[in-house]
Formats: C-alpha cells, structure tokens, sequence
C-alpha cells in the first residue's frame, strides 16, 4: 500500500540516512510529511528545519510529488534560494529525496553568493535524466505569470520550484509547441464532436494549464435504452450522461499515455468520473467536488426526475449514476491496459478486455502465440438493436492521432448500455440463461461479496424509501420460497454469521423452517448444497452447541460462568429460557465486560403459533421494567414464574456459525429465522426518515437489525433483476385510486412489472412486426398464475418453461389464460396445519397470499403450441409482462376504481377477465411510449413539447441547451473568432449583486499585518493571480463571489464579498429585507501560511447566533465555525476558490439550522469578539487552534477597532 510503503521508507531512513550536516529526521505533523534539521557551516552553525511533504501519499511510491519548504525564522537567503532553485525530486524514495535535497543545500550554502549564478548548470548533474524526460513531454502554461502562478494551495499539481525545469518549460513552451499542442487539443475533440457527442472543458485547457476537466456528453434519449430500462436505471431520457476527465499533468495525447507496450505509462495523468446531469457540461465546482476524495453520496440514490423539477445550480451538478462506481472502477483502472493490447495484438473491445482478464498481473508475450478466441467476434443481441453512436468504435478507423477523450466514451457507453451484459465487480461477460433487466454479478461468490460490500450494490435505504410496498413484496416472497424449501440460489459468498438451526427450540405444529419431523425433511440433502467455486467460506471452528448463564432480567444483563463462551461487543447471541416453550429472544451485546455481559433490547422471533394480540397483552403486564426495542416486532421476555433464584438460569445461543456451511435446509430455515427478526418496512422506513438523510443506513439500527438480517435483506433487493414500480400508493389502510390501475381486479394490489434485457422490448417489437404488423390487434393479453413460492425465482429468472410444476398436458411452453380465475387456481401453494395457513413473512404489511401476472403476447394463436382451452406460448421473445396483481391484506381497503382516461385497444376474441368475471380495461400506459398512439392535440414535429409521461421518449431530443462560447472558442483554430453571442439575458439580471460599491472605510477590521515571508508572499501573489483569474472568466452569479482589486493593498488580507444566494433560502430573504446584496468577509493569511489554514471572519451583516436559532455555521462572533479553518482540518494544498466554495456552502446549509441575519439595524462584528468566538469554537469540538493565530491574529486589545485599509507600516504590495 501506498501510505505503508511511504512510512517503511522513512523508517528505513530515519535509522540509516547519514549526511554530516543533517540531524533529527523524523515524521512530520502532516500526513505523508517528514521534517530534519540542517546545520550551516556560516551563521554561527545555524539550524534550519527543513520539512517534506508528499502532496498525495496514495501516488507513492512512483509518481508523486514533493513540496519543500522550511519553517525557521530568519533563515539566509542563500537556504531559500537553494530551496526555490531546487529540481525535481518528483518519484524518488525518501532516502533518494534526501540524499538529493541535502546535496543541493551543500551547494547553495558553500559557494559564495556571486557565484551562485553558476550553480543552475551544476544542478543539471544530479537531474540531467529528468531533465531529458521532462524535455520530451508536453508542458503546461507557455508564460511566464502562469509558471509563477503555482502555489500549494491551488489546483495545480504539477509542482515546479526549480530554476532549471523554467529553464526547460520555457524551452519547450515555444511558440511552434504550444500551436502544436492546441492543435491536437482541437483534433481530439473535434472528432468526438463529429461522432456525435457534446464536448466541453473547464479550465485553462487552450492556456496550456497543468490541471483541467473535459467533459464528453450525449443525452440519454439517443443511447436507444428501453423505456422499462430507464424506469429499472433510474434515468431520465433529458438527462445528458457525461463522461468528466480530469488531467493532472497538462494535456496528454493517447501515445503520450501508452508506453512501448501498449501499456499505460502515467495512468494517473488522467482520471474518469462518470454522472448525469441536465446539461451537457457540469459546473467548475461540481467537477471539482466530483474527484473530491470525501464525496459518499450513493450512486443508487439517483432518481428518475422531472425537468420541472430542476433548480438552475440543479442543471450544472453532476448527478449520481446508478453504476457509477462500478464504471468509473473499470475505467481508471484498466482502460489504458485494455487499449494498449488492442494496439499491440489487433484485438476488438471483447477480445482485450478478456485478455486483461486471463494475463494481468502476469508477464505475457507473443511468442507464445495468440489464442484465436481472443479475435472471436463481439456478438450482442443488444448491440444488433443500439444506435450506431453506442456501437461505434473509433480505434479501427486506424487514425495515426486517434482521440483518446473519444475512445474513452465509448468504452463508457459499452459498458453503460450494455450494463447488464457484463458483472459489476470483475466486469467479465456473465454466463446467465436469464436475460435481466437490471445489472448484477457473476456466478463468483467473490463477485457478489464485494458487489454487497463495497457500494457496487444498489441503496436499500433508498429503495425502503421510495418503493416500501416493492421491498415487502420481495421480501414476502422469498420468505414464502424458503418456508416451502424453494429457494435456488441463495446469499452464498457473504460471510453471515448466524445462530445454529439445530439449536433452536422446535415451533409447536407445523415446524415449517426447522425442527425435526418439518416438512422440509422430505426435501432435505446436504448434497444439495454445492458450494459455488472461486471464494471458500471459513469453516466453523467448533460444533455448535448451547450455554448456560444467570440472566438479569430487570438490567438486561448476562453473568457468564466460567468456561462459558467469550462473547465480544456488536455479536448477537439467542435467549432460550426453560420455561417458555418454543420462543427464543434475539440480543445485540452492548458491553462485554466478563463475567458480566449487558444486552441490547430483546427481538422476539415471530412464531406462528402464538397470537400475537395475546403476545402483546403478556408483553404488557411485566412484573419489572423490561428495555423496550425499537420497533412493535420486539416483544419482551414474559416474566419468569416458578424459578426459586433471584437471576435464573438460561441458555444462549451465539451467531458464530458461518451461514455457508450450513446444510440445504438449514440454510433456508436460516432466512427465515432471520426475516423474523427483522424489522417491518414500515417501521425501517420511519428509522431512516428520520436521520433527516443523514446516516442513512440501516447498518446503524444496530439493536433491532443484526448483521445477517441486515445481509439478507440486502441481498433480497439487490438479486432483484426484475423492474417493479408501485402503482397503487397505500397510505394507512387505504389504497388511493390511481389511473394506471387496470380495472376488474378490485382489493387487489398492481405493480407494474417488466423483465428480460434492456433489449427485450426491442425484439418484442421486432417479433410483431415480423409476425402480426398486418393484423389489426397485433397483441393480446392473458393471465399467467403461479404459487406464491415461485415468484422469487420468477423475479430473477423471468417467465420460462424448464420446470414442470402443474403438469404440461398441451405441450411445453409457458401456460396463459384468459380468465384470471382460471390463473388463480394455480397460484396457491400456502403451507396449511389444523386449518391455518403458513409460509407468509409475519412483518409484512401486505400479507401477500396470491400472485398473479398480465403479459402482453404476439397475437398468432395459430402458432401457438396450444390455444384451447390454455395458451401456450413457446417464444419468449413473443411474452412481455407488463402488471404483477397480488392479493393482500384485507383490512387494506381500495377506493372505487377510476377507469383510464386513455385505454389500451384489445382484441375482442382474447379479452382477459377480471376476479369479477368482467373484462378488464388496461391503461394505455401499460404500452411502451414507442407503441402508443400519437395524440392530435399534440403536433407530432413540435420541437419544443416538455417530455412528460404521456410523450415520445424520442421528444427529448429536441429539448436542447446553447453551447457555451468557451467550448465553441475550443473548437476554433487560433485565427477563428466563434460567432457573436446569441441573445440572452444580461447577466445582470441573474444576480442583484453590483461589484466595487463596497464603502472599505468603515470596515471594522484586524490589524493590518506587519509580518512578511518569502515563501508566503510569493504563494500568496500567485494563490491571489489565480483567483482573479477565475473571478474574470466566470459570470458573477454563477461565482457568488467578488474580490475587489483596489481593497487589496496588502496580500495578507483580503476583502471578500459572497452574494447571489439562492433565493429560497432564508439569509437571501434576510439580505434581500435588510436592502443587502452581499455578506462581506475578511480572509486573513498567518505568517506560516499555506501550513497553517487563513482566518475568515463575517465583518457584515451581523447572523443570528446558534442560540438564539440561527445557523450556517457562523459563530457568535463572526468567525466561521469550519474543520477546515483550523490546523486539524487544514491541509496546505488547499486553494482559496475550494476555501470559498465550502465557506458559502456553509453559509447557505440549512442543517441544523438556516443561517439568518440579526433582527434589527445593520451591525458589523467586531475584530475581539471574532477571535476570541473563533478560539471557544476549537475549544468545543477539540480542534486545534493554528500555532501561529495570537501572533497573527490577536488584535493589540479587545475592543471593536477599527483599522484603516491603508497603513503607513511597510507591507507587501501586489505588483502594479
């Protein structure tokens, strides 16, 4: 690792490194910093504290990069010249960078000054291979301001602090390179412009920046994704997909990239980020907030959203998408290895991305000879069906400059489009009979403990949220399919710990999930459960087996014996008590301190044979106080009666057996012992709701849901390939009517319900139009029935005839009929003992007791393999589903059905019947929008129309967004000017806010500085280029904040105003009343700046304090009340453009609180209270305080001076 090999080598250095002027090298403050002291041989033998930072610790131990710099005071100048004159020492070893480091300040502290000037050609010695190297590459900014312009604040990563690497960058900036370079810039992206896609950049790109973002885009309604498959990927056909790359070290053509091999060379020179977005490029902050490394938000969470919807700072964010992390994995880990093979050994896309598959990591050549199977043709029944802009595949256009930002997109698209076609985690085609409609992993265990555990899978949490009624259906019907020994494919490969099903008590009656005599005994094998290759479960280390504690019923809390198991906190144990038969109690150890051991709330498993209203009235009259759990599923131990002792004896039972190693029944008696447990999903969705979206995940309920639970449930929704949408919406214990409904199946619940590949729907259409185009009702619709066991697997497997259940006396194929009654006969399947019926999730709201699904068919009865008196269709291809109806709990009552305002047009002959003998009218929604009738009233050209539920998908399309002029000047050759800029708002109008009317003079401010650094300023000066730079090349409301020139006479503060809040928040309304178009700051940078973090203060208007109920994080005083404004969040390659970013993202947070201005007239924060709120706030959260904030910052007394803004103290002075 990384961070491992950085501190092994300065360990190693640290115990080894010599040098006789070097002394006390050690490990620095910061992550990835080391520090040492050097002695001058003049100055009276003066040390100097010279420090090393890594800027990025993961690139170690080969393409890093250093910043030196030294924190002394009064150091000579020859020490910071010979320091600032230093060369590269990027990619070196500790032991390495000091060596050369050292040699360097030998030099520049032994030769006399005069000389100095000598000392860049002796500089070459220890860097002339660099140098050649660095000769070869493309550089980054061709003048001389932008060279200067680094500091370790801003995004440039590239780091350049030595005389020579000028002396080269100005070389190879000549003015032949950089028209070179831009050229190519221009060819790349003019070719992915003319194959289809919207380009973009963000950046100094054209300028020659070290660091930049282009974007590549198409909008989603031109991919040729099914409509079901938009609904199951959670996107929007307006919805623009972009692929964000970010260069690290200028721009790099694709041979740049590649070694000799084929190979990468830098791999890191440029990174992927893929998202969605409303535009066809994001904003400069959301790309930047996009490579951030603390971003966690879920892909998963995307949604399917209206455009109505969208906000204008919506329309620039880039969105989640739904395998994004998956994408984005494949693409900056293997994309460049995958083109290089195809360069180097002629494959396609398939043949080299096998190839890394079966020899990575390995040393390969072609001497050996090539396995033709790598040239094997990529055959895709999606692809046959894609437009040609998914399909296209620039590298066999054999181009000598082939555009690499191209050829990354549609790798992307391949990957995108045909998601399903591939597993998320190895990435390997996956070897399925099941065509789904959602992605998923291969057979590897090891594939799907990584898809579950890593965020590969989809959210849970948002799946509760969103769809409940889906996760109770899913969860309903695999209990029922464990229950009845029906379960296929189960959560293998997932490291579930679990209590052990023999040890636990027998249910009284039909012991349906374990015990012996159980219905599962017929069905019982062991050689049933074959374990899956690839990923070998650890074996439990013991037997199962029972022991015996004291239990303290009134505490909750378990006195082990000696000898009795070492249990750990967060391990669930089982409570069986000796006097209460058949029921067991589930416990999360809180604290485990032995022999004492405390318990969480007690879970009941929810037996069958006990009433539960009776449970309750038990439950509700103990003789203690008993801990409550969370949810109305955990139920008390009833109170103890005829035990002598004051703590009786109990048996418990620990999850410490691995769920792989159980037997075929076991394994499914399991599942249900754990969905017992389990929560409702009512009672889980009100848990997230509320955190308030934070903390969203249901691992964290951790004394009601255990991990196995927890486990389980995930794999239940995420197996799912299958798209369910609610259609009817339950509120209580009422369905409100909804006109998507299909009528004649009243008091019965209507999912909407499509499977099969995202192409599926495409060679439905084909098998109409190749069978029936002619026919006046190319379809029919009809009844498929099925036991209530079944419908898990048929969720994962789709409709298909390989089992035979119900018999198949009119031939194989799958049965239909036109009267749903006929269905219902053969969708029972219920469990029955003594008149009762079992088999059904005991938490389930709905109480699912009957399935039954609508398909649409090809209407060709005569090629059917049966029609009378069931249809028997043997084609696949010719059945869609379209509705799932399930027959639920009673007591849920539907409101009177609503017929469609639009309804599909059936055949007469084969029109299904309702459960009331009627027949039933279906929506016109239940047809793909491809498929529906155009309406009059809506012009069918009309480029204009707002995509909504009843319109074309193909509609999108014509919903456009104008090309910013910076993206069209890139496509423009030096002497192209890019046309006049279209009619548009004057950017006045988006922002209220009018620069330069700032009255500085009144400003209560902090000292001016009297202090003064080399080092400092000069980062300063450039961190302060940069920033304007970015100020003059963005529209003002889009910024949200000003910096005026002339109110900064002194580099070491500056005045800031933010502006342009969105308007619905309250500190807008707030200004927006008090006759205020902007907050003004002052941002003040300490003596050991860009090591310690600036001080950023509000100055007016004065905010409402916490307490009083105010937020945005603005202390009492006016300080910012920020991590990273303190030493503990602070980290010295921050920039200012990112510090103000988070600073008015705070200001505008409403969580707690929204931040609100004081009631009252206009006040302004005084300087005192400012620093002393800024020193309570550390206090308070325990961060630490900058050691340079009283000598920086304190003013000279504590009252509200006010300092002018021109000082007669000598200061630095920007350059005229």
């Amino acid at each position: 690792m990384p961070r491992k090999a950085f501190v092994e080598d300065l360990q190693q250095a640290i115990g080894s490194f010599s040098h006789p002027r070097t002394s006390d090298v050690n490990l620095g403050l910061e992550d990835g910093s080391l520090t040492f002291k050097y002695a001058l041989l003049t100055h009276g033998g003066l040390d100097v504290t010279v420090q090393a930072l890594v800027t990025d610790v993961g690139d170690y131990p080969s393409s890093h990069m250093y910043m030196i710099y030294t924190t002394s005071e009064n150091i000579p100048p020859e020490v910071s010249q010979g320091i600032e004159d230093l060369g590269t020492l990027d990619g070196l070893r500790v032991a390495d960078m000091l060596s050369r480091l050292t040699k360097r300040l030998d030099k520049a502290t032994s030769v006399p000054s005069q000389d100095r000037v000598n000392q860049d050609q002796d500089a070459m010695d220890g860097d002339e291979a660099s140098a050649e190297a660095s000769e070869a590459e493309f550089e980054g900014d061709s003048d001389a301001e932008s060279l200067d312009a680094w500091s370790p604040k801003s995004s440039f990563h590239h780091i350049v602090t030595s005389g020579n690497d000028r002396n080269r960058a100005s070389r190879a900036h000549s003015r032949s390179t950089v028209l070179k370079i831009r050229r190519r810039i221009r060819s790349d992206l003019l070719l992915a412009k003319e194959a289809g896609f919207r380009v973009g950049h963000l950046g100094g790109l054209l300028d020659n920046a070290e660091d930049f973002f282009i974007t590549i885009s198409i909008r989603v309604a031109r991919l040729g994704i099914s409509e079901e498959a938009m609904q199951a990927w959670h996107l929007n056909p307006q919805q623009y997909f972009i692929l964000l790359l970010r260069y690290n070290s200028g721009y790099r053509p694709l041979e740049d990239l590649r070694d000799a091999n084929g190979g990468p060379q830098r791999a890191q020179q440029v990174v992927f980020r893929v998202g969605l977005s409303y535009r066809y490029n994001v904003s400069l902050d959301a790309a930047i907030e996009a490579f951030s490394p603390t971003k966690t938000k879920d892909e998963s969470q995307c949604e399917y959203e209206p455009i109505q919807n969208q906000g204008s700072d919506r329309s620039t964010r880039l969105l989640p998408c739904f395998i994004g992390s998956s994408l984005q994995e494949l693409m900056n880990k293997r994309l460049l290895s995958i083109i290089g093979y195809r360069a180097a050994l002629g494959f396609g896309w398939k043949g080299a991305e096998a190839w890394y598959t079966d020899h990575q990591g390995s040393n390969w050549s072609t001497d050996d000879g090539v396995d033709v199977k790598y040239y094997s043709a990529d055959i895709s029944n999606q692809a046959a069906a894609l437009p040609r802009i998914v399909t296209d595949d620039h590298l066999i256009r054999g181009s000598t400059q082939p555009s690499f930002p191209l050829i990354a997109m549609q790798f992307a698209l391949r990957h995108l489009v045909r998601c399903t076609e591939f597993c998320l985690v190895c990435h390997t085609p996956v070897e399925d009979d099941f065509e789904a409609l959602k992605p998923y992993v291969c057979s590897k265990p090891l594939c799907l403990y990584q898809y579950m555990s890593f965020g590969f899978g989809p959210s849970i949490e948002h799946d509760i949220i969103s769809q409940p009624h889906v996760v109770d259906l899913l969860t309903s019907f695999c209990y029922s399919s464990a229950a009845s020994m029906r379960l296929k494919n189960l959560p293998i490969g997932l490291s579930l710990s679990v209590p052990a099903p023999s040890l636990l008590p027998p249910v009284p009656g039909p012991a349906v999930y374990g015990g012996s005599g159980s219905m599962m005994d017929a069905h019982d094998s062991s050689a049933g459960a074959v374990q899956p290759e690839g990923l070998h479960p650890v074996q439990s280390t013991h037997a199962p087996r029972k022991y015996k504690a004291k239990f303290d019923q009134a505490n909750m809390e378990l006195i082990m014996p000696n000898g009795g198991p070492f249990l750990r906190t967060n391990q669930w144990i089982v409570l069986t008590f000796p006097s209460i038969i058949g029921e067991c109690f589930h416990c999360r150890v809180i604290e485990a301190l032995h022999p004492v051991v405390r318990l969480g709330p007690p879970i009941n498993r929810a037996s069958i044979h006990i009433d539960l209203a009776v449970r309750a009235e038990n439950a509700a009259k103990p003789t203690q106080p008993l801990p409550q759990a969370l949810t109305p599923a955990a139920t008390p131990p009833r109170q103890l009666h005829g035990e002598s002792t004051k703590y009786p004896e109990i048996e418990i039972i620990v999850y410490d057996q691995n769920f792989d190693d159980l037997s075929l029944r076991d394994k499914q008696a399991t599942i249900c012992t754990v969905l017992d447990i389990l929560p409702s999903v009512a009672d889980m969705k009100e848990y997230l709701q509320s955190k308030h979206g934070k903390d969203m995940d249901l691992r964290k309920w951790q004394d009601r849901i255990s991990p196995a639970a927890a486990g389980v449930l995930r794999w239940i929704i995420a197996s799912n390939r299958s798209c369910i949408i609610e259609v009817d919406h339950i509120e209580g214990e009422t369905s409100r009517a909804s006109e998507e409904r299909v009528t004649g199946m009243s008091q019965w619940m209507q999912f909407r319900f499509a499977q099969g590949a995202p192409d599926k729907e495409q060679r439905f259409i084909q098998s109409i139009r190749e069978t029936t185009t002619t026919a006046l009702y190319p379809t029919q619709y009809a009844w498929h029935g099925s036991p209530l066991y079944n419908w898990h697997s048929i969720v994962r497997e789709g409709l298909h005839f390989q089992d035979t259940s119900h018999g198949r006396a009119y031939g194989h194929g799958v049965y239909h009929a036109t009267d749903v009654r006929t269905s219902l006969g053969y969708s029972g399947g219920f469990l029955t003992h003594d008149g009762k019926t079992f088999g059904t999730w005991p938490h389930s709201q709905l109480k699912i007791s009957q399935a039954v699904a609508l398909n649409e068919i090809v209407n060709a009865p005569s090629q059917f393999v049966s029609s009378n008196p069931h249809l028997v269709v043997a084609q696949l291809d010719w059945i869609q589903t379209r509705y799932l109806f399930v027959k639920i709990n009673a007591s849920i009552k539907f409101d009177e059905e609503v017929q469609p305002s639009e309804a599909c047009v059936q055949d007469p002959t084969f029109t299904p019947k309702g459960a009331d003998g009627k027949r039933i009218v279906i929506p016109i929604t239940a047809v793909s929008k491809s498929r529906r009738p155009i309406s009059k009233a809506v012009p069918k050209r009309d480029k204009r129309i707002k995509l909504g539920r009843g319109c074309q998908i193909d509609d999108a399309i014509i919903l456009s967004d104008d090309t910013d002029i910076e993206d069209l000047q890139i496509l423009m050759s030096d002497d192209e000017e890019p046309e006049a800029d279209p009619p548009q708002l004057a950017e006045a109008a988006m922002t209220d806010f009018v620069p330069g009317n700032l009255d500085q003079g009144s400003l209560p401010l902090l000292e001016a500085p009297i202090y003064a650094t080399s080092t400092g300023t000069k980062a300063l000066q450039r961190e302060l280029n940069s920033t304007l730079k970015t100020q003059d090349s963005r529209p003002a409301h889009e910024l949200g904040w000003y910096i005026n020139r002339e109110l900064i006479s002194n580099m070491y503060q500056w005045i800031i105003e933010l502006h342009s809040f969105e308007s619905h928040l309250p500190l807008a309304k707030d200004l927006k009343a008090k006759g205020l178009t902007s907050v003004v700051m002052e941002v003040r940078f300490g003596k050991d700046y860009p090591m310690t973090p600036p001080f950023v203060r509000i100055v007016r208007p004065r905010f409402l304090s916490f307490m009083a109920g105010g937020g945005g994080h603005v202390t009492a005083g006016g300080a910012l009340c920020m991590e990273l404004l303190t030493n503990s969040g602070w980290s010295a390659v921050s920039n200012m453009e990112s510090v103000l970013l988070q600073v008015r993202l705070a200001l505008s947070s409403t969580d707690p609180r929204p931040a609100r201005l004081e009631p009252g007239p206009v006040g302004d924060y005084g300087v005192g209270e400012a620093v002393e709120a800024y020193v309570r706030a550390c206090h308070a959260h325990g961060w630490q305080i900058p050691p340079d904030f009283h000598s920086s910052y304190a003013p000279s007394n504590t009252a509200n001076s006010v300092t002018p803004m021109n000082s007669d103290k000598p200061l630095p002075m920007l350059p005229m």
